[in-house]
């Protein structure tokens, strides 16, 4: 299967959030192709949570219904000192708020698979083994270039492509840590903490106290638990492990062996009740550091490019935001290049420029809008990571102390519930 020669829109990356951005955009009526420079889905363990504002958002491009059939409904967090409940995020009170007042727990390799099915159904290609090298200035649109010579036409492109992003490098987009300054691409610089993510199964009995619908978040020895739902009669319960580590502790193993992770659980686990790994599925290390595009919007002569999701921010994954502030940006990306598409075509070139302002302004206010929301979700990121990463002596024993006193105050149940559900994203 060759790529066409031309097309309205070419999505790059096919995660997520260009599957998401694609399926959008042809329901909105426009021409899209996607390229992944990959020639396999990847099945290491990502994100495993969709909150309630990604599942409003899902709802409008007909994707939430596979997602709750598929996923296990979560009610909330739950953050512990050791085995003394802190403080919680409760998303039943969101109730009057939203259609969809819980989480849903579901690994990423799944929500992609749903995806693509709905790609298929409405005939979108997804081209793989295709690298871009170069994106140019045409006299109508731009052409991009790929690997092995090709070149395809296009008006629109959509760099959807990762924290190493591609597209992003292309449009010399800068990507800093909006708080240091520091450039993502400068390597030298030690990242915030690093981490081990991993979907196992766990021998039962779990300790007794560890509920089945909601996210377990153990501070002190930075170790979380996360439900998954398991789509064989194996009698051993999957959950998604994290581990946390400071950056000055020991090297992390690259794919982290069951005895590694056995190894780390009984040293953090704090219940009674040892937890005994019976399988891992997918394990994997991270490096966290956080960084947002300058801009999200990027126009070259008549053409223009956009970024979505990690090509537009990264951040820690404590809270889960990465892939929903992702599949948000992608459907709203789609949206805008609809509009503006639209508006071109009936206002035409009024200044013989090759650009409309009046349609551009629906670009730029797309970049505006996502870019504030990103910043807003890695400083939130930030904190909660500063938060756990305290170490122990005095000023752990005080964040203890404030979370369990704070933690019971209906406003601050309210604010965290709306915060980490996305709701408090909404354009």
């Amino acid at each position: 299967m060759s790529l066409p020669n031309e097309v309205e829109v070419l999505v790059v990356g096919a995660g997520p959030v260009g599957l998401a951005t694609a399926i959008t955009l042809s329901q909105l009526g426009r021409q899209v192709a996607v390229v992944d420079s990959s020639t396999t889905t990847r099945h290491d363990a990502r994100a495993a949570i969709v909150y309630p504002r990604t599942l409003e958002v899902l709802n409008t491009i007909g994707l939430v219904e596979p997602i709750l059939e598929q996923g296990t409904r979560c009610s909330g967090v739950l953050l512990y000192g050791s085995t003394n409940k802190l403080a919680g995020v409760d998303f039943s009170i969101l109730e009057k708020f939203t259609s969809f007042p819980n989480a849903v727990l579901i690994s990423q390799h799944n929500i992609e698979n749903i995806f693509r099915n709905k790609l298929k159904q409405q005939s979108i290609s997804v081209y793989t083994n295709v690298t871009v090298t170069d994106i140019r200035s045409a006299q109508e649109g731009l052409e991009v270039v790929f690997a092995d010579g090709s070149v395809t036409h296009t008006r629109y492109v959509v760099g959807a492509d990762g924290a190493h992003s591609t597209v992003r490098k292309l449009s010399n987009i800068s990507f800093k840590d909006p708080v240091t300054n520091v450039s993502y691409d400068n390597s030298s610089v030690p990242p915030s903490f690093r981490m081990v993510l991993a979907d196992v199964r766990i021998k039962e009995p779990t300790p007794a106290s560890l509920p089945r619908d909601r996210i377990c978040n153990h501070m002190d020895t930075f170790f979380v638990l996360i439900p998954l739902p398991s789509d064989d009669d194996s009698p051993d319960p999957l959950w998604r492990i994290v581990l946390g580590t400071p950056v000055d502790g020991p090297e992390l193993p690259r794919n982290p062996s069951l005895e590694y992770l056995q190894q780390q659980i009984d040293k953090r686990n704090p219940w009674d009740t040892r937890m005994e790994i019976s399988e891992v599925i997918a394990s994997s290390r991270h490096r966290v550091r956080s960084a947002l595009a300058e801009t999200y919007y990027h126009p070259i002569g008549t053409g223009n490019i956009l970024l979505a999701g990690d090509a537009a921010h990264v951040h820690s994954p404590v809270g889960g935001q990465g892939m929903n502030l992702g599949i948000c940006d992608a459907v709203a990306a789609a949206q805008a290049i609809s509009a503006h598409a639209k508006a071109v075509k009936i206002h035409g070139d009024c200044n013989g420029s090759g650009r409309l302002a009046e349609a551009d302004h629906i670009l730029l206010q797309y970049s505006s809008s996502r870019h504030a929301i990103g910043r807003k979700v890695v400083g939130m990121t930030k904190g909660m990571t500063a938060m756990i990463l305290l170490k122990a002596g005095w000023r752990r024993m005080v964040r203890n102390l404030l979370l369990r006193i704070i933690g019971s105050l209906p406003i601050f149940k309210t604010t965290m519930a709306w915060r980490v559900s996305g709701l408090g994203n909404r354009d």
